[in-house]
């Protein structure tokens, strides 16, 4: 990866997929005819919520860790992925 942006959506895309994983009765028991609004208010209500896990110290460390993986790549290293 070498654009910090994406590391830092991929953890904001993870804490909204836990928020509405834990709310997942509130999207099925909406009632007929407004299930579009109310998924649209909820998905609305889980960015805001989780909005606070991109902070600096994350935003710096995606940065380091793209600029180690170019550096590495320019030496013609290995990538080695954690599992």
């Amino acid at each position: 990866m070498c654009n910090p942006i994406e590391g830092c959506f991929s953890v904001l895309k993870a804490a909204v997929k836990r928020y509405l994983a834990l709310s997942h009765g509130i999207m099925l028991n909406a009632p007929r005819g407004q299930m579009q609004e109310q998924r649209m208010q909820l998905l609305e209500q889980a960015a805001a919520s989780c909005m606070d896990c991109i902070n600096l110290r994350l935003v710096n460390n995606m940065a380091l860790h793209c600029a180690q993986a170019v550096a590495a790549a320019k030496h013609r290293e290995l990538m080695e992925y954690d599992t």
